[in-house]
């Protein structure tokens, strides 16, 4: 019998600092070749702050078995998010030199035989809808459940030099400060109560995110009521940009999120104004945005002010009846 070529440990909750920059390494070493982050924010927010709140993170590191010391730095690795609220999500990069040598697939097969997800299956990521990810995912019996797509635009077709800005009755829209936290933490979760990703977000989270040398406070935009001058008052919805200092020529409409009691008052529209003006003051070149595919509103209205699909992402989950197989 061969001896398999790939040792895969296992890492629970979060990694050492050491092994985080190997992670980092691996992950810039993808994106340059592939175009394409391997883990998303709220991945690499799961992973730097470890189990916390009902969320438990496993991290697979895969190696090569003759040289498997622990200093070795992965040529693989898989990340395990479970909350309790489903599947549990995946996300999974090798090193462009080592790949179709199988370390995805035992990557992917140390995953599925995990305690949390022999009996739910588990949903992985292809961020780019990668190739290699639709071979991996025939020959494992995965599926296609969820795309995501990356829309943009040239900043002069959606936020003109001479916009006029947008407004609401009642409301006014600043930028946040520090103290709106927990405010804007309870707003994120009425506002996406039905989202697996977003709606999840915790103080630690926010606390990472804001912590990232991308975040800029002036570009993260809230709407509240005005029932006093002075103070201001709840908030009704929130409008958070991104530009990251890899991509320094795209701005990014981040999370866009109304309160449920607030929607139909035109605040989506104020707040996507305030924030594509942001953008177009800090001189960036293009808008991307994401949304579901089947949000068939959202699509027809971002291709109807001038956004056309650049990129998406699939969400695999096993076929049914495949649930662990491999």
């Amino acid at each position: 019998m061969s001896t398999p070529r790939w040792q895969i440990d296992t890492v629970r909750s979060r990694p050492t600092d050491a092994t985080l920059a190997q992670l980092g390494s691996l992950a810039g070493t993808a994106r340059s070749t592939d175009g394409h982050p391997p883990f998303s924010d709220q991945t690499l927010v799961s992973l730097r702050g470890g189990d916390a709140d009902g969320r438990r993170v496993t991290t697979l590191l895969a190696r090569e078995r003759d040289r498997a010391d622990a200093a070795a730095a992965p040529v693989g690795a898989a990340v395990l998010v479970a909350d309790g609220d489903g599947a549990p999500l995946l996300e999974l990069v090798v090193a462009p030199r080592h790949r179709r040598a199988g370390a995805a697939s035992a990557l992917l097969a140390a995953a599925a035989a995990l305690p949390e997800t022999r009996d739910a299956g588990v949903r992985t990521w292809s961020h780019g809808d990668h190739p290699a990810a639709r071979v991996l995912a025939d020959r494992n019996r995965y599926t296609v459940v969820r795309e995501l797509w990356r829309m943009s635009a040239p900043v002069a077709a959606v936020a003109p030099a001479n916009a006029v800005p947008a407004s609401a009755d009642g409301t006014r829209v600043r930028a946040f400060r520090p103290g709106d936290e927990a405010a804007l933490l309870d707003l994120n979760r009425a506002a996406f109560a039905h989202h697996p990703e977003q709606g999840a977000l915790t103080a630690g989270d926010l606390a990472d995110l804001m912590a990232q040398d991308w975040f800029d406070a002036d570009g993260l935009f809230l709407a509240e009521r005005t029932t006093d001058p002075a103070t201001g008052g709840p908030l009704l919805g929130f409008h958070w940009t991104k530009i990251d200092p890899a991509e320094p020529d795209e701005g990014e409409i981040y999370v866009l999120g109304v309160h449920p009691d607030a929607q139909g008052r035109g605040l989506g529209r104020v707040l996507t104004a305030a924030g594509l003006a942001h953008l177009r003051r800090r001189g960036v070149e293009t808008i991307t945005l994401y949304v579901d595919a089947d949000n068939t509103a959202a699509v027809r209205l971002y291709t109807a002010v001038g956004f056309v699909r650049a990129d998406v992402d699939v969400l695999y989950a096993p076929a049914t009846g495949a649930v662990g197989s491999q």
